[in-house]
């Protein structure tokens, strides 16, 4: 199988996770047995799977270039043809960006399963002092996320959105601790399937976590509890859990924030929101943020790249749906190239370098409003909603709608305009169920479009079969 081919052999030799600034050497394993003498070693493999999450070609990047340029977010441009097939969808399986992005999610995963799968040995065996096996607890628990993280960014692209309809059509390869071997064939899980693997990796992460007590990751830029928690708001709700999303929403806000309800007692002023990006630091919002460090080279490989110079912009139909006086309109300035930009990803000292969001306290409170509203507390929905609502200037909570539909239309437009650029489009219009429309194209059933495996992988000959007629249904271009 061609995941295990290319991307397991990955796993054992680990890299520095210069993003997150943990000080492991770089390991160069010669086999499993060698690569897992030490806590050290699976630091390292975990250190690999961060790597590869934050790496341009997994969410450093395409994960969030990708489906915002499918989903009528962003545009590319004809003149540095970066990303141009995606928001004119003349894009096919034999897309390097396509093919990168399944193989980075693997990398993730199968770096992230070895690191369990050897820490657990470790723990049997007995070759953890004890005053070790917190630390040990919190690296299984975040590699159980990283996992999870990696498997629902891959069905969600490369799957149908998760419903009762959809629920035995292809998900994506899925495997518990037996990482597929060289050459294995393998068959694609269902959705359902997919998404039973995603929450049980998440609740292991919850438990290791908890047993890791003080040795969980408390800092933005490792996956902790607060965004284990961030993690599986998105995942229940893109589940249509409502209940459980929003409990576990509000439980990442009170680890970080107190409480819910602490955490939207004081907005973002128009200074703070601005100052907020572009950063290498953490940020008072992040509750998961892949960091970027000052001695990174991203050069044309980092979103700053394909919003800057390669002059990728942000397409009208999103830009509209902000008021005059949105206080987000202030990160937003004209493309060298013509069209709108931001400054989301301008980075630090010239370098095209950032943080790069993946959950932050607007998400989580967007998805208690949604919730609330999808069970018509429609009081409780309307707090919420106006913690981001309010950016715009120019509204006042008292005008927020009164319905759930009008809520829901209000929120599913809400999150337009609070994570431009941020990846979040694609999932949001599936799940949603949404008909949407762009600058070239209009009234597109999105929910039944999925990216298509990518050739190699399909023409590997190990089992993974391509999503059957995925090009009917890409949207009418003007």
């Amino acid at each position: 199988m061609k995941i295990s081919k290319i991307f397991l052999s990955m796993s054992l030799a680990a890299t520095v996770l210069s993003s997150c600034s943990l000080d492991t050497p770089t390991y160069d394993f010669k086999s499993e047995d060698d690569a897992t003498k030490s806590l050290t070693d699976i630091r390292a493999l975990m250190n690999g799977s961060y790597n590869a999450l934050g790496d341009y070609e997994f969410l450093g990047n395409y994960g969030l270039a990708l489906g915002d340029f499918a989903s009528g977010m962003s545009t590319g441009s004809s003149s540095s043809g970066h990303f141009t097939a995606y928001s004119q969808f003349t894009f096919n399986e034999t897309e390097s960006e396509i093919a990168d992005f399944w193989g980075y999610g693997y990398k993730v995963a199968s770096n992230a399963t070895t690191a369990i799968s050897k820490a657990k040995a470790m723990l049997a065996k007995g070759t953890i002092k004890e005053s070790e096996k917190t630390t040990a607890y919190s690296y299984i628990g975040q590699c159980y996320a990283l996992k999870a993280m990696a498997f629902y960014y891959l069905v969600n692209y490369f799957g149908l959105p998760y419903s009762a309809a959809n629920a035995s059509t292809p998900g994506i390869v899925v495997y518990d601790m037996d990482v597929p071997a060289d050459n294995q064939h393998v068959a694609r899980a269902t959705v359902d399937e997919t998404y039973d693997r995603i929450q049980k990796d998440i609740d292991s992460a919850s438990v290791n976590l908890d047993k890791a007590g003080k040795k969980a990751p408390t800092s933005a830029f490792y996956l902790g509890r607060e965004g284990v928690y961030a993690l599986k708001a998105n995942v229940a709700l893109s589940m249509g859990k409502y209940t459980e999303a929003e409990e576990a929403a509000k439980n990442a806000l009170a680890i970080k924030y107190g409480s819910a309800e602490k955490a939207i007692e004081t907005p973002l002023t128009a200074a703070a929101y601005t100052d907020m990006w572009g950063q290498i630091t953490e940020q008072t919002e992040d509750l998961f943020t892949i960091k970027k460090s000052s001695d990174d080279n991203l050069s044309a490989n980092a979103l700053n790249t394909l919003y800057g110079s390669y002059y990728a912009t942000i397409q009208s139909s999103a830009l509209n749906k902000l008021g005059a006086n949105d206080i987000r309109r202030q990160v937003l300035h004209k493309s060298d190239g013509g069209g709108t930009t931001s400054s989301k990803f301008d980075g630090q000292a010239d370098q095209a370098v950032s943080n790069i969001p993946i959950y932050r306290k607007s998400e989580m409170t967007l998805i208690i409003a949604e919730c609330e509203a999808r069970q018509g507390n429609i009081e409780e929905a309307q707090k919420y909603l106006f913690y981001t609502a309010r950016r715009n200037q120019d509204l006042k909570e008292s005008n927020l709608p009164t319905t759930t539909d009008g809520l829901l239309s209000f929120i599913a437009d809400e999150r337009v305009r609070e994570f431009f650029q941020e990846g979040k489009r694609f999932i949001d219009a599936r799940r949603m169920g949404l008909t949407i429309s762009g600058d070239n194209f209009s009234n597109w059933d999105i929910q039944k479009f999925v990216f298509p495996i990518p050739s190699n992988e399909v023409n590997s000959g190990f089992g993974v079969e391509q999503n059957a007629n995925w090009s009917d249904n890409l949207p009418k271009v003007d």
